[in-house]
C-alpha cells in the first residue's frame, strides 16, 4: 500500500496527488486497444475474463491468483493510463514492452489507485492484437473518497461544542449539513450554520503573546457564522457529541448555502488531484485524531485551526487572508514526548548520503534540465514510498533505481513535491541510489537572506521601485528555496558532485571546489556551452549556483598555519585544513570592486579561523553581483554578495541590518555563516540564531579587528537598542516567527540577529573571554557537519564554565521580557579610611536575569571609571574604590547590556 505524503503548508495539514503526464502511445491500434478491453475486464469485475488478454505464453496460474486478487466488481468506472514503457527483454524491437500503468477503480463514491508493471508483446502473426504475458501489483492506494453533502439529510443544532486541546468551536443555534462515509457509518466533514463563538487558548507564554499581536488578547474568542470541519469518522465522538445534532427537513436554501462552502474547502485539505484519471475531487480520510476547522468569522476573515498528530509541532492556527502563520506548537502529549529542542530530522524517514546533481541552464528561458542521483539509507522501520521536494514547475521525466528499475512518481500539487511509489518495502538501514530525471521553467530565487529593508517614510515607495529597476547584470540563483535538484522535505548534511552546464556567455559559481571547466564542442544548430565540476568534500545542508556571466579577479591558497597552529594538538579525529582555496568572481562592471574584496575576504577568512580553530571547507568562492540593494546569501563554499549598480540615494534608517560605519558588514556576515548555518546548522526553525545571531556577532568581532574598538560598540549598541526596542515581538526562541504575524521584517532581523548576537556578548561577558572562546571551539566541533540547537550549545559552555547556565538560556532564548533593575549607591570609608562607593543593583522585575552591567563612576573633573559588575541574584552589591570626588554613578552608560535602568 502507498504510504500517505502527510505536509504542514500555511498551518493547514494537506494531501494532494497528481498523477503524471500519460506516456504517449506509440501503437495506438495493438498496445491501446489492449488497455481499453483491460479497463471493460475491469468495469465487469470477472476474474475470469481477464484470462482473455493474455498472451499465448503467459503462466496461467500466475494471471488467474493476480486477477482474483485484483478484479473483482461490478464497478461504476474504470481508467487505465500508460505511464511509462521501455523494450522487454528477450522480444524484437516493437514486438514487445514492459509497461508502468496506472489504473483508477471507482465503485460508487470510493476509488482505489493501482500501479501495475505489464509485460505485453503481439500475439503470434498478428501484428494488432496484443496480450499481456506476465502482471505485478506494485502499489495501491485505497481509500480514495469522492464527498458531498448529503442532500436529503438536515440537523438543527443546539449548543454543539467542538473541542480539542486549546480550541472550543460552540453552536448555541444552527444548522449542520454532513458528508458521510457510507462503510464507516459517519461523517468525515461538517458544514455549520448560525450564531457560533470560536475560543482559541494557547497554553504556552510564547503563543499567548503571538495571539495577543493578532487579536489583542491572550485568548482570541470571536463570533462565526459558518464552519467547515473535517476529521476521522471514528475519533467524531473525541471531538463532539452527536446527540447535539437533531435532524429536520431540509430546507433548499441552506443547503445550497451549505454546498458552496463545502466546495469551496473541500479541496484545501486531504484532497486529490487525479490528473487524467479523473475531473472529479476525491479526498483521503483524515488521520485517527486529525482535526480541521475552517472558521468563517466576522472580524479575521477565515481561521483555520489544524491538529495532526503525526507531527511535532501538532497545534496550529492560521490566517487565511494574510497568509500567516498566528500559533505552531506541540500538544501537551507531544510536548512530553519530543520537548522543544527536537531535531527536525529525527522524524525523516530516509537520509540522504550524498548527491550526484547533473543540470543544464538555459537563462534566457529560465530552464532547467537535470538528472539528480541520490544515495539514501532509509531511517524509518519500513517505507513503500519516498517523497522528495523539486519545483513544481519542474515536470518529472522518469525515476529509477538500480535496485528496482523504473518507477512511477506522483506530483503533490503546489507543494513542491513528489512522491516515489515502490515496489516492495524496504527497512531500516537499507541503502539504495534513485536518480530523477526533471525539466522545466524555474525562476531564480532572489538574493535577499540578509538585505535591507527601506524606511517608507524617508524614501517614497515608488522611489525605491525605480532605483530597483535601474539595469544591472543579469544574475540567476538557484539555492535552498528553489528547490531546483530533489531532496527530502528536511535536507541533512551529505556531500555532492555538481555538473553544471551553461551557455558561453555565463560562468557558474556553486558549492564545493570547482574541479574542472569542460567545453564540449558544440551540436550543429546547439549554442556552445560550458560544463562546470563542482565537488562538496565535506557535507553540506543544501546547495546552491549563481549563474551569471563572472570574471575571476582573484585565486589564491590562503595559508591559515598561523590561525590555528594553537589548536592542532587540541584536534580529534577527522578532517581538518590549514588553507583555503578562495576564488573572487565577480560579473564584468565590478572587477575592480572584486580585487579590494578579495584582501577582505582572505583577513576575515583568517580572524574567524582563530576564533573557531578551523576552516569548516575547503574552499570558498565570493560572487559578487549588481542589485538594486545590498545583501547576501551564503550556501556551503560559497558567498554571494550583491553590490548596488549605482551609488544609492536610498536611506537605510533604523534598519537593524544597517551600519554605516562597518561598509564591511554584509561580507563579514555572509562568511561567518560558512562556520555557522554551514558548517553548524540549526535543528528546527526555532534555533534560527545559531545561524543568524553567531553571524552577526562574528561580524562584530571582525568589525573589531578591522576598525577598532569604536566601531564595535557602536554596533553593539544598535544591536542593543534594536534587540530592546523589538523584544515584545517574540523571544529569540521563536525563529522565522518573529515578526512573521505583522509581516515586520525589521523586527526579525532585531530578535533573531541583534539580539541574539548581544546575548553572546553578554555570555561571553558573564564566563570570560578565555572559558567563551573555548565554548565556541568546543560547540563547533562536537557539531560540525550536524544540526545543533540552543541545548548543545549551553552544553558547550557549561563544560568549559564548569557550572550550570540554565537560568542564562532560559531567560535569553526562550524568554521575551528583559531584566528591569534600580541602581543606587552610598559613600562608605573602607578599612584605612580610603573611601568606595557601595553600588547596590536590584532586579525588580519578576524574573531574575544574569547580565553584566557596567557601573561607571563619574567624578567632578568629568573622569570616568567603568567597572563591570555580573548581576545574578535579586540584589547584587558591588564595592568601587574612589579617586576623587564623584559627581554620579551610572549603570549602562555604554548601552551594551540588554536591561531597562528605572
Amino acid at each position: 500500500m502507498l504510504k500517505k505524503l502527510t505536509l504542514v503548508s500555511a498551518a493547514l495539514v494537506v494531501t494532494l496527488w497528481q498523477s503524471l503526464p500519460a506516456h504517449p502511445r506509440e501503437d495506438r491500434d495493438g498496445v491501446a486497444a489492449l488497455l481499453a478491453r483491460l479497463e471493460e475486464v475491469l468495469r465487469a469485475g470477472q476474474p475470469a475474463q481477464y484470462l482473455s488478454l493474455l498472451s499465448n505464453t503467459a503462466d496461467r496460474q500466475r494471471a488467474r491468483l493476480f486477477a482474483e486478487g485484483n478484479v473483482a466488481g461490478p464497478n461504476s468506472r474504470v481508467v487505465v493510463r500508460e505511464r511509462d514503457r521501455e523494450a522487454l527483454v528477450g522480444t524484437l524491437p516493437g514486438d514487445g514492452y514492459q509497461l508502468n500503468v496506472e489504473v483508477l477503480v471507482e465503485n460508487g463514491n470510493r476509488a482505489r489507485l493501482s500501479t501495475w508493471r505489464l509485460d505485453v508483446r503481439r500475439r503470434g502473426g498478428d501484428a494488432d492484437e496484443w496480450g499481456i504475458v506476465n502482471q505485478q501489483q506494485l502499489t495501491t492506494v485505497y481509500g480514495l473518497y469522492r464527498l458531498a453533502l448529503n442532500p436529503a439529510r438536515q440537523y438543527a443544532v443546539r449548543h454543539l461544542v467542538i473541542e480539542d486541546e486549546d480550541l472550543r468551536l460552540t453552536l448555541a443555534e444552527g444548522t449542520a449539513f454532513v458528508a458521510e462515509v457510507a462503510e464507516e457509518g459517519s461523517a468525515t466533514a461538517l458544514v455549520l450554520l448560525g450564531r457560533g463563538e470560536m475560543t482559541f487558548a494557547p497554553p504556552a507564554p510564547t503563543e499567548r503573546a503571538q495571539l495577543r499581536l493578532f487579536a489583542n488578547a491572550e485568548t482570541l474568542q470571536t463570533p462565526f457564522e459558518a464552519a467547515f470541519v473535517r476529521l476521522n469518522p471514528s475519533s467524531l465522538r473525541i471531538f463532539l457529541d452527536p446527540d447535539a445534532l437533531t435532524p429536520v427537513p431540509v430546507d433548499p436554501r441552506e443547503l445550497r448555502r451549505a454546498e458552496e462552502i463545502f466546495r469551496q474547502d473541500i479541496g484545501s485539505s486531504f484532497g486529490l488531484d487525479l490528473g487524467d484519471l479523473s475531473s472529479d475531487s476525491w479526498s483521503l480520510m483524515p488521520g485517527f485524531g486529525d482535526l480541521l476547522a475552517e472558521v468563517r468569522t466576522r472580524r479575521f476573515d477565515t481561521l483555520t485551526y489544524a491538529r495532526s498528530p503525526g507531527e511535532v509541532e501538532d497545534v496550529s492556527l492560521f490566517d487565511r487572508r494574510n497568509r500567516r502563520n498566528i500559533s505552531v506548537y506541540s500538544s501537551r502529549g507531544n510536548a512530553a514526548r519530543y520537548g522543544r529542542s527536537y531535531n527536525e530530522d529525527d522524524r525523516a524517514e530516509y537520509g540522504v548520503l550524498e548527491y550526484d546533481i547533473e543540470a543544464s541552464f538555459n537563462p534566457a528561458r529560465n530552464w532547467i534540465e537535470g538528472r539528480t542521483v541520490l544515495s539514501i539509507e532509509v531511517k524509518a522501520d519500513s517505507l513503500n514510498s519516498l517523497s522528495f521536494r523539486l519545483a513544481d514547475s519542474l515536470e518529472v521525466r522518469s525515476v529509477t533505481s538500480l535496485e528496482f528499475g523504473r518507477m512511477l512518481a506522483l506530483r503533490v500539487r503546489n507543494q513542491d513535491g513528489i512522491v516515489v511509489n515502490l515496489p516492495s518495502t524496504i527497512t531500516r538501514g537499507y541503502q539504495m541510489m534513485i536518480a530523477i530525471e526533471y525539466a522545466g521553467t524555474l525562476p531564480p530565487q532572489p538574493i535577499d537572506r540578509e538585505a535591507l529593508a527601506v524606511d517608507p517614510q524617508i524614501v517614497p515607495v515608488q522611489q525605491v521601485e525605480e532605483f530597483e529597476r535601474i539595469p544591472a547584470e543579469e544574475s540567476f540563483l538557484y539555492s535552498n528555496r528553489s528547490y531546483w535538484y530533489p531532496q527530502p522535505s528536511s535536507p541533512n548534511y551529505a556531500t555532492a558532485r555538481l555538473r553544471l552546464t551553461t551557455p558561453v556567455a555565463y560562468g557558474v559559481a556553486a558549492s564545493g571546489e570547482l574541479v574542472t571547466i569542460v567545453s564540449p564542442p558544440p551540436q550543429k544548430g546547439m549554442q556552445a556551452t560550458h560544463q562546470f565540476h563542482y565537488l562538496v568534500h565535506q557535507p553540506g545542508r543544501y546547495f546552491s549556483c549563481l549563474i551569471t556571466p563572472l570574471r575571476e579577479v582573484k585565486r589564491e591558497r590562503i595559508d591559515l598555519g598561523e590561525a590555528v597552529a594553537p589548536f592542532r594538538a587540541l584536534r580529534g579525529p577527522g578532517v581538518y585544513y590549514d588553507s583555503v582555496l578562495m576564488s573572487v568572481r565577480t560579473q564584468p562592471r565590478l572587477q575592480r570592486r572584486g580585487r579590494d574584496l578579495a584582501r577582505t575576504t582572505e583577513d576575515i577568512l583568517k580572524f574567524y579561523t582563530s576564533l573557531v580553530g578551523e576552516a569548516p571547507y575547503s574552499a570558498l568562492t565570493l560572487a559578487v553581483v549588481e542589485r538594486g540593494l545590498p545583501g547576501g546569501h551564503s550556501p556551503p563554499y560559497l558567498a554571494v554578495l550583491s553590490q548596488p549598480s549605482v551609488s544609492s540615494r536610498l536611506v537605510y534608517r533604523d534598519d537593524p541590518a544597517s551600519f554605516s560605519d562597518f561598509p564591511e558588514f554584509f561580507l563579514a556576515h555572509e562568511l561567518a555563516h560558512q562556520w555557522w548555518g554551514q558548517g553548524v546548522g540549526w535543528k528546527n526553525y526555532h534555533e534560527q540564531w545559531i545561524s543568524e545571531g553567531f553571524a552577526q556577532y562574528f561580524t562584530a568581532l571582525y568589525a573589531r579587528k578591522a576598525r577598532g574598538d569604536g566601531v564595535f560598540r557602536s554596533m553593539m549598541r544598535r544591536m542593543v537598542r534594536f534587540g530592546i526596542d523589538q523584544s515584545a515581538a517574540g523571544p529569540i526562541w521563536l525563529g522565522y516567527r518573529v515578526g512573521h504575524i505583522r509581516n515586520d521584517s525589521r523586527a526579525f532581523r532585531a530578535v533573531v540577529y541583534n539580539k541574539s548576537a548581544a546575548v553572546l556578548h553578554q555570555l561571553r561577558g558573564i564566563v570570560g573571554d578565555e572559558v567563551f572562546f573555548r565554548g565556541i571551539r568546543r560547540f563547533f566541533e562536537a557539531c560540525k557537519y550536524k544540526k545543533a540547537g540552543t541545548e548543545e550549545f549551553r552544553a558547550a559552555m557549561e563544560a568549559e564554565a564548569g557550572r550550570p547556565l540554565e537560568r542564562f538560556f532560559e531567560r535569553w532564548i526562550y524568554g521575551d521580557t528583559l531584566p528591569q533593575v534600580q541602581v543606587s549607591w552610598r559613600e562608605e570609608a573602607a578599612a584605612g579610611g580610603r573611601p568606595e562607593a557601595v553600588v547596590r543593583v536590584e532586579q525588580v522585575g519578576e524574573e531574575l536575569f544574569e547580565f553584566p552591567l557596567q557601573v561607571s563612576v563619574v567624578y567632578t573633573d568629568r573622569a570616568v571609571a567603568n567597572t563591570t559588575v555580573k548581576v545574578a541574584d535579586r540584589v547584587t552589591e558591588t564595592r568601587i574604590p574612589l579617586a576623587g570626588a564623584v559627581r554620579t554613578i551610572e549603570a549602562n552608560r555604554d548601552g551594551m547590556a540588554l536591561v531597562l535602568v528605572k
